[in-house]
């Protein structure tokens, strides 16, 4: 039996009440769309089931639209997939030059932003929907610098969540263990204090805890600080270019940030260049 048939095989499992299986974007909301955890793993996994799943659902628009509205929007990112799923016998040799043409992925974009089937910003709307209660990242048992490095989405979707429930007032985190000592004041006032430029994660993990990442340009940092490493010892320019890189899923939610946050022109040049986004 190949990994296919095993797919098939398993599916029936997986499948909810109406007979459906959940997208990848809402099973794995915290995986990014052209994250490796697609290609291994539970990701890698999922997608196979997808795949069967789609195999045998009829290929009619009205059936696959209808499975689509059933599930939550998929984030921008997903928009070539989400046009397969609704028009699967459309691929062929013939019209394999558009996917490759601006001007018509452009087109197929509006066209499923207006019908409701994608959205901006819209991942962590779906991995709120599906938190019980808060996961304390240091229950996975992870330094702040690592839970910033290796669960660096997820992590942002956590800060997001405490960023509410701190807003919302009569709130009180509960005492970090030793290891995240250096992020309490963050987590219960919101202040994330002064940036450290040469210790990246860890100013990242203040301001993910403070539930407010700020930019380089923010804090006076100049790109002659961007070393372009993704090192442990990475500085703070490089960490925030990893958070961008895991916060930020369509053009439209980067434009905005840069906006608020009001980034000079050779910034957002940068911005750009580094946080390449659909």
């Amino acid at each position: 039996m190949d990994w296919k048939e095993r797919c098939r095989a398993r599916l029936r499992e997986h499948l909810d009440p109406h007979g459906d299986l959940a997208p990848p974007w809402e099973r794995f909301p915290d995986y990014e769309r052209h994250t490796l955890g697609w290609r291994m793993g539970a990701g890698e996994d999922w997608m196979g089931l997808w795949g069967a799943f789609l195999d045998q659902l009829a290929p009619d628009l009205e059936t696959r639209a209808a499975y689509l509205r059933r599930h939550p929007p998929a984030p921008v990112s997903w928009a070539d997939a989400v046009h397969d799923v609704l028009y699967p016998t459309e691929r062929s040799e013939d019209d394999s030059d558009d996917e490759d043409d601006p001007a018509a992925t452009a087109q197929r974009r509006a066209a499923l932003l207006e019908q409701g089937f994608i959205a901006s910003d819209v991942a962590f709307t779906t991995w709120l929907g599906q938190q019980r209660d808060v996961r304390w990242p240091w229950e996975r048992g992870a330094t702040p610098e690592d839970a910033a490095r290796y669960d660096t989405r997820e992590l942002w979707f956590w800060s997001r969540q405490i960023a509410g429930l701190r807003s919302a007032g009569g709130w009180k985190p509960p005492i970090v263990p030793e290891t995240w000592r250096a992020c309490a004041r963050a987590l219960e006032s919101g202040d994330a204090g002064p940036v450290e430029p040469h210790r990246g994660l860890s100013s990242l993990a203040r301001f993910l805890c403070a539930g407010d990442v700020k930019a380089p340009w923010q804090l006076g940092l100049d790109l002659a600080d961007f070393a372009d490493s993704f090192d442990d010892d990475m500085g703070y320019v490089d960490a925030f270019r990893l958070w961008g890189m895991s916060a930020f899923d369509d053009a439209h939610q980067l434009r905005r940030y840069l906006e608020a946050t009001r980034a000079p022109q050779d910034w957002r040049a940068w911005a750009e260049e580094q946080l390449p986004v659909d």
